[in-house]
């Protein structure tokens, strides 16, 4: 059982945060000689399989790595044209991972959006006036539960279909995201949330530090006495200035 991906949707249709947590299984790794027996063609900035089926490998099938090393769209994390070095008869024999394709940012964009769209042809499609939209769409691979605020920002889970406790997840994080957003006086409603995971940084044991998402990178104080005297808080090191928030005071500290 997983949590595969979170998605912030704004009541725009806009998204405003995405993380991914689940690495989907490789599809097929198979090694070739020369000449390559599979099609390959680049699409929307990634190099996919346009003919040949075999061992697992399927059309639409986008190359993952080779040689163990990762492929990002056309090039390979090294700096090669994928192309260009599978046309190449002294590089083979060659170790290929195919896979489904990765979602660029692009698309997820695009499928936020969308669903924001379908929510609200699902509510007006209600019998039943004040309809609160779509809650769950179930397939056999997995599940997406959505929870609406009343001010119309939707958090989006995708899990595992035997995953449980999805309800008081989504309300953690709209938790979350009211402490780590709404309550930061830089951020601006609709925009997009760029943010590392939150840490929690003990202070003698009298209080926790949490940070922010991106700018709270920082040392600070953590603005709580303890034992007579003020606790220095070094979570990581950057030049920027953050603002903390101290659970034990409650209140935004500056450093």
């Amino acid at each position: 059982m997983a949590i595969f991906s979170v998605y912030v949707v704004n009541k725009a249709g806009g998204l405003i945060y995405q993380l991914d947590s689940y690495a989907p299984r490789a599809e097929a790794e198979k090694t070739f000689s020369y000449p390559l027996d599979l099609l390959l063609k680049l699409h929307d900035e990634r190099v996919l399989v346009a003919f040949g089926q075999r061992d697992g490998i399927r059309v639409g099938h986008a190359v993952l790595a080779i040689n163990g090393v990762d492929v990002n769209g056309k090039y390979t994390a090294d700096g090669k044209e994928v192309l260009e070095y599978l046309g190449n008869p002294a590089n083979y024999p060659v170790s290929i991972r195919f896979g489904r394709p990765r979602l660029t940012s692009n698309e997820k964009l695009m499928l936020a959006s969308m669903f924001h769209s379908l929510f609200a042809i699902g509510s007006q499609l209600s019998p039943e006036q004040g309809s609160s939209g779509i809650e769950m769409l179930e397939t056999d691979t997995f599940k997406l539960h959505c929870f609406q605020t009343l001010t119309g920002i939707k958090f989006v889970v995708l899990a595992d279909p035997r995953q449980a406790g999805i309800d008081s997840l989504l309300r953690k994080i709209y938790e979350i995201y009211s402490d780590f957003a709404l309550k930061n006086p830089f951020y601006s409603l609709e925009m997009p949330i760029r943010g590392k995971a939150t840490s929690r940084i003990g202070c003698s044991g009298a209080c926790t530090v949490l940070t922010q998402p991106s700018w709270a990178l920082g040392p600070s104080w953590c603005g709580c006495f303890v034992e007579g005297r003020r606790h220095l808080c070094w979570p990581h090191r950057s030049p920027q200035p953050p603002r903390r928030l101290c659970s034990n005071c409650n209140v935004w500290q500056l450093c």
